[in-house]
């Protein structure tokens, strides 16, 4: 009882922040406990070379992810420089682009990385620093990280759906995307943790790459073993592919995504998808940047630092609450920025 109380306080807490229209910052001591942290100015003192590392960009997380970095690029006058894996559990292809990132004289490695741990790091990157970047693997030699705790994005969409069901019974598929990758174990215990007992039942768990074809096709073999799934719940390509799914069946599905995406936006605005939480993806790839110049400067860093956590719904999701979350329409990959003082 005092886990579940404890935890219900740290629901409605992030939410008060979450609502704040200030800049303030949270530091998560661990999965469940935070500060708040104000959100300090920085000023680049030269032009510093950062090379950022991606497990893809097929999924618009990571593209918000990158408008933001660019975007703090131009802002702060340093050169980018965007490799990405081709997907989740791709540890050979990132130690390759770390190899790749130290020839081009990167001074500051911002790693994404595409699996949980990441042996040998600290011989690869040497004496260069390295910032991580939303998956946590708890390697020594991170400076710094910025990211929320993925079991919150499980659990704030779970602590929603059982308030939503008014204790009503639910049947839940959950499809928390690639196996021991991109934080779906974490997700998934943490929607575990907030449904335990309440009247929302998990039925069966689909695992697979957050690729929309890889998606689909699990979601066609998930709904002919259970057709009696009242809820997906799982990642945005996984709420993408139970959309399109949802127009075919006579019950349309409810779908609750653990994280925000273009698509799920558009879903959220139609009443397609009844909750996505937003880690406010655009701001973390800017603090990641603020966050390498004040290491390379010798500046005081906070380490475990995120934006709060939003709860969108189709009532509240409004280009306020977007303009941190995701890349503007049209908006393309950049790979590489160079400082207009270099041009």
């Amino acid at each position: 009882m005092r886990v579940l109380i404890l935890l219900l306080f740290t629901f409605h807490s992030l939410l008060s922040l979450a609502t704040a229209h200030d800049s303030s910052l949270i530091q998560w001591r661990d999965t469940l406990h935070f500060d708040q942290q104000p959100h300090d100015p920085v000023t680049a003192t030269k032009t510093w070379k950062l090379c950022a590392l991606y497990p893809s960009l097929k999924d618009s997380y990571w593209l918000s992810i990158n408008y933001g970095m660019q975007k703090a690029a131009k802002h702060y006058g340093i050169d980018l420089n965007v490799l990405e894996a081709g997907g989740y559990n791709q540890l050979a292809t990132q130690q390759k682009q770390i190899t790749q990132c130290q020839q081009w004289g990167a001074d500051a490695i911002l790693l994404g990385s595409s699996t949980t741990t990441f042996p040998n790091l600290s011989q690869l990157v040497e004496n260069t620093p390295v910032i991580e970047v939303i998956n946590a693997t708890h390697d020594k030699t991170i400076k710094t990280r910025v990211g929320v705790p993925w079991f919150q994005m499980g659990y704030q969409p779970g602590r929603y759906l059982v308030q939503w069901s008014q204790g009503k019974p639910l049947k839940v598929l959950l499809m928390p995307g690639p196996l021991n990758a991109g934080g779906s174990h974490e997700m998934e215990q943490g929607f575990r943790e907030a449904i335990a007992g309440s009247q929302v039942q998990i039925v069966d768990v689909a695992q697979g790459d957050n690729d929309l074809e890889v998606q689909r096709n699990l979601l066609h073999e998930m709904l002919e073993r259970n057709p009696d799934v009242d809820v997906v719940v799982g990642t945005a390509i996984a709420a993408e592919a139970a959309m399109g799914e949802g127009r075919n069946l006579t019950n349309p599905l409810n779908i609750v995504s653990f994280y925000l995406s273009h698509q799920v936006y558009r879903g959220l605005k139609r009443g397609r998808i009844i909750m996505a939480a937003s880690d406010q993806m655009v701001w973390q790839g800017e603090l990641v940047i603020e966050q390498a110049i004040k290491v390379l400067q010798k500046q005081p860093v906070p380490n475990n630092i995120s934006p709060p956590i939003l709860v969108l719904t189709q009532q509240n999701a409004d280009s306020e609450h977007l303009r941190n979350s995701l890349s503007p329409g049209g908006f393309r990959p950049v790979y590489q920025y160079t400082s207009a003082a270099k041009k």
